[in-house]
This record gives structure tokens, sequence and C-alpha cells, in this order.
């Protein structure tokens, strides 16, 4: 038999297993091709693309700290609603966190408080909008405005005893027993031989665990159930209003668990500056990660390979001499807005494929 036969058979096939892995995990090619293009630019720049690249990107404080964040952000997302206070949040949450570890020199205890701060703010806006059934947008706006003044409000009329420094942030106390421990060996150490952070580790391991729960469970499939169609899950029985509020708690929890690796690895926040615009890097994890905007769709998994994206993008601005610092959020707003413009046109070219095809059979 000769060979063009046998190409006619095997070239769609595998036409059609590339089209299938694009169409399920394009957030991993994206990613990829991301990081093909920031190794160009180290190597246009004269230098060596290295694994050490490789481990900053993963150890970058946009990607444990902002992806963790955005994971909950996802979670929010899918179900067709919008987080824009976990900024606020997350500086409120970290202030919280410091001052018990300030107080009690208690790792475990630092991390329970950082969980339930954030639980607690993320709980307000889960209440207003799952049960008061206020907007999403509105309500975490507001949240927005208050947990970061609220933050500014404690730091300036704390005891510096408790804030750990000025009136300015709040800083882990180095005189404390476990302070080495916290921020030395968790927040900056790295697994020996790969220099790997341990941080980077706690992550992974999160988003395992939401991948499993979004993929395996039913709560996880009652998510995407009403990010897809409210009405038709109420009548299927999902408890659409708890499941809202469900979401806004987790993603506190997750706000959380960021405010306890950001107190780790960089051991002080300042209200009046720290968390800007985390909001918008979430969604850009979100958004880069595969997700879609109008809810119901989308693969959790995306986040962590989002949130590689949107730090690698940063990287590449930066490692560019010729751009200016100012002109940086111009490029990550343009990435932004070309992933959702192609989130939102692809289905319309797919179904006028769709139709050409049938017109022409």
């Amino acid at each position: 038999m000769s060979a063009e036969p046998i190409m006619r058979k095997v070239l769609p096939t595998v036409g059609r297993l590339i089209q299938t892995a694009w169409k399920k995990y394009s957030f991993v090619f994206v990613f990829f091709i991301i990081l093909f293009v920031y190794s160009l630019t180290i190597e246009a720049a004269g230098n060596t693309f290295r694994w050490q690249h490789i481990t900053a990107i993963l150890s970058s404080q946009n990607t444990v700290i902002v992806g963790t964040i955005a994971l909950g952000m996802g979670l929010v997302i899918i179900t067709g609603q919008i987080d824009l206070s976990i900024g606020s949040a997350l500086v409120l949450t970290t202030g919280a966190t410091i001052v018990t570890f300030n107080v009690t020199d208690n790792i475990i205890i630092t991390l329970l408080a950082a969980l339930a701060a954030g639980a607690i703010a993320g709980g307000i806006n889960g209440v207003l909008v799952g049960y008061a059934k206020m907007p999403p947008f509105i309500v975490t706006l507001g949240t927005m405005l208050i947990y970061r003044s609220i933050s500014l409000y404690l730091v300036r009329e704390i005891s510096p005893d408790l804030t750990g420094s000025s009136s300015s942030q709040f800083a882990m106390l180095k005189s404390n027993q476990n302070y080495e421990a916290m921020r030395m060996k968790f927040g900056t150490g790295s697994l020996p031989g790969l220099s790997i952070p341990y941080i980077t580790f706690v992550f992974i391991i999160t988003v395992i665990i939401f991948v499993f729960i979004m993929s395996k469970t039913k709560y996880g499939k009652s998510i995407y159930a009403v990010g897809s169609n409210e009405k038709a899950s109420h009548l299927a029985g999902v408890n659409v209003q708890w499941k809202k509020v469900s979401v806004f708690i987790i993603t506190g929890m997750l706000v959380g668990l960021a405010s306890f690796i950001q107190a780790a690895k960089i051991g002080n926040i300042t209200p009046a500056s720290s968390g800007k615009s985390y909001e918008m890097y979430a969604i850009a994890a979100v958004v880069l990660g595969g997700i879609n905007m109008a809810g119901g769709r989308g693969n959790i998994l995306g986040v962590f390979f989002g949130a590689l994206s949107y730090t690698t993008i940063n990287f590449i601005i930066v490692s560019v001499p010729s751009l200016s610092t100012d002109i940086q959020d111009t490029f990550q707003g343009l990435v932004l807005i070309i992933v959702i413009l192609v989130q939102t046109i692809g289905p319309v070219i797919r179904e006028r494929l769709q139709e050409i095809k049938k017109w022409r059979h």
C-alpha cells in the first residue's frame, strides 16, 4: 500500500485529535505559546533561558497569591457572578492575619484566623447577593471600598505593638519565636534540588483540590448548572441561593489562604497601596484560563495556567527595555480584551462554518 492513502486516513484523525485537545485544553497551549515568546525575549536580550526563569514564574506573587484568589473568582464567574472586592478583602484579611500572628505567635492559629476572616468577608458578599438578591457588581464594588477603608482605619488606630509597624502598614514581628519558621523557612523557602518554593506547592495542591471538587462532586456540577441555567437548576431541586452564597464564602477562604501566603512571603501589607487591581488580575487569569465570562462553562484547571500565562506576560513586558513601565497596563488590558473577544466571536465563527458546511452538502 502506498503512503498517500495512509496519509489521507491519518491526517484527518490527527487533525480531529488536535482540534479536540485545543477545545478542551486551549489554556495549556496558550501558556506554552506565551512561554515560548518569553524565552525569545530572554534570548534577544543576550541571556540564556534557564530553569530559574520558570521557577521565577512559579514563585511570583502574581502566580501564587493572585492565582489562589483567581480560583475563587473562577467559581464566582462560573455561577454567572463577579467579585470586585477581593483585592481589598486581601488587605483586610492579611491585616487580621498579621495581627493574629503578632499576638499569638502561633502559626496554626494564624492560618485559622486568616481563613475565618476571609470567610466572613466573602460571606457578607454572598448573603447580600444570594439572599438579599442584590446585583453582585454593586455589592462587591461597595465592599471593595468598605474593606480597604476599614484596613486604613485599623492600621492607624491599632497600637504598633499589634500592627508590628508604623501607622502605614501591618508587619510581622521579627521578635516572635515562630517568625523564622513562618517567614524564612515556609514563606521564602524552596524544595531542595528543584528550587520550587513551598508556597507554590500549596497553590498546586489547592488547584488539585478544586479541580476534583468541580469535576467529580455533586457540588461542583451544581455550580456549573447554576451558571448555565439558574431557573432550570432551581426546578431540578438545586438550592440556587445557597450555591451563590457558598461560592463567595469559598472565595473569601481562598483570599484568607492568599493572605496567609502574603504574610509568610512578604511579611507585611500596606492598606493604602497593596492589593490594588488584584480583582482585575484575577479576572485576567480566569479569562486566560478559558472560563467563560457568561458563566456555566470552563475548566477550573485553566485558572492555574491562566495565572502562569498572566505572570509570564508581565515578565515579557518587563524584559523589553524599550517599553516604559507606564505602558505596561495597556498591554495587560489589550490581552484581556483580545481573549474575551476570542471567547465571544469564536462560537459565532464556528456556527457560521457549520452552516456553510451544511449548505455545501
